[in-house]
This record gives C-alpha cells, structure tokens and sequence, in this order.
C-alpha cells in the first residue's frame, strides 16, 4: 500500500520524485500517468517549440525545422545561429542523449531550496499547458464514452422491459388455455390437442344432406 501511495509521487518514466513538479496527463493509452515536466516534453516533442516553449495551438505550415530523429518542430527564427545541428536540424532533445528541458539548482551548497532559471520555468509552463490541454480532451472522450454508455444502458432496460411484458403476456394465455382445457368450454378434443398458437378451433355444425343439397342450389 506504501508502494502505491510512493508511486503517486514519482514520474511514471523516470521514477523521479519531484511531487510538486508532476503533471497529470492521458499517456497514450486509456490510463493516466503522473510525468515530471522533462519526461512530459520529451513524450510530446511535436507539441511545442524546444527553443522558445511556445505550445503549438495549431499545426505549423511555414518557417519550421522538423528533426530528422524525432517528431520536433522548432520555429526556424528561434534556432540560434550557433546550433550545432541546423541542417539536417536534430533537436536538442536527439543531438545529446544526456538533454534535459528542466534544470532547477540549489540555492546554496547545503540549501534544499531549488531554484530554475528562464528557460526552465518557461518548459515548466509549457508542459503544463500541454497537460491541461490533454487532461481537457481525456474529459471530453471520457464524457462521449458515458453519454453513450447511458443510451446503450436505456436501450437494454427498454428491451428488458419489454421482454418482461412478453412473458407476462404468454403466461397469462398459458393460464387461459389451461384453464380452458380443464373446464372443457366447447373447446374441440381434437383441435385443441394440435393447437400450439393458442387458438381455439370450434367443431363446425354437422349438417343433413337434405340441407347440403338446398346450400348447393343456392
């Protein structure tokens, strides 16, 4: 139980236990994970510029760098003109295996008090924005997915409905018949031994042949 509650505290990749610094987001798969701001970008590189931070609203056209390694785009203007890598691009992320988006320092050799500079509290805010906006969309699935799990409910309870009705109603001419089978209301032997509808047939009237013969002249 203790090893459940740890792992509400750590980055569901990295296992790092920065509590305050986690972001709750859909990962991939139906299920929700809990990712530390550098693993979070890593795993959406396409979604934000690694340069500036700027969370992409809309998918770029013009003026972008897309890394040969990776899905990243960066905004031409913002790579610097002393990158290493600007053609083929490979973003900062793929030229170094060691790359981390999010640096804080300590504040002080023995102060447990961290401090980030610019451009970490600029990915801070960009992983952020792109939690919130994959929280908003798990939302808005997860609201679909019950709408339609109350109509297909409401359809079953209507078809059982139904069915119960069905069977009240065959029940009850079950008992009619038997009844009448008991009572032997008119009911022909023969007939209602091979009526299996329900139906009742009634033994037509024996006629004389003096009175077949004056419905024949008619």
């Amino acid at each position: 139980m203790k090893r459940e509650r740890d792992h509400q505290f750590e980055c569901g990749i990295c296992g790092a236990e920065d509590r305050y610094l986690l972001h709750n987001v859909r990962h991939r798969t139906p299920s929700y994970r809990r990712l530390c701001t550098n693993c979070l970008l890593k795993d959406h590189r396409g979604l934000f510029c690694p340069f500036c931070f700027i969370v992409y609203e809309e998918p770029l056209q013009n003026d972008r760098s897309m890394c040969n390694k990776c899905p990243s785009i960066a905004h031409k203007p913002c790579i610097p003109s002393t990158y290493p890598h600007p053609t083929p691009f490979i973003c900062p992320s793929c030229s170094s295996p060691g790359f981390s988006f999010f640096n804080p320092t300590r504040n002080g050799d023995f102060s447990s008090e961290r401090v980030i500079d610019k451009d970490s509290a600029r990915a801070l805010v960009a992983a952020a924005k792109i939690a919130a906006i994959s929280m908003t969309k798990a939302a808005a699935l997860a609201r679909v997915e019950a709408e339609k799990r109350v109509k297909e409910a409401t359809f079953a309870k209507k078809r059982a409905r139904e069915a119960l009705e069905r069977l009240a109603y065959l029940a009850a001419k079950e008992n009619e018949m038997m009844e009448g089978i008991k009572g032997g209301g008119g009911v022909d032997d023969d007939a209602s031994k091979g009526n299996t509808n329900g139906v009742y047939l009634i033994s037509p009237p024996r006629t004389t042949g003096q009175q077949q013969q004056q419905w024949t002249l008619k």
